[in-house]
């Protein structure tokens, strides 16, 4: 009986995280789905594997 429990412990877990992964889904798919989804965005954005990135490189913060 415990030996089934733990198997179903197991199986949902599993399952959740599947459904975890599946809906962080791709950002887009082109550039210009990137400026869709940030339009106040004043850096250059660019759709890299389905992520939005900026071109954008801040200057180092401390010397």
């Amino acid at each position: 009986m415990a030996e089934i429990i733990k198997f179903v412990y197991i199986m949902i877990l599993f399952v959740s995280l599947l459904l975890i992964v599946e809906a962080g889904g791709n950002e887009c798919v082109t550039d210009v789905d990137c400026e869709k989804l940030y339009p106040g965005n004043k850096k250059p954005l660019i759709c890299n594997i389905g992520y939005c990135l900026s071109l954008y490189k801040e200057p180092p913060r401390y010397m």
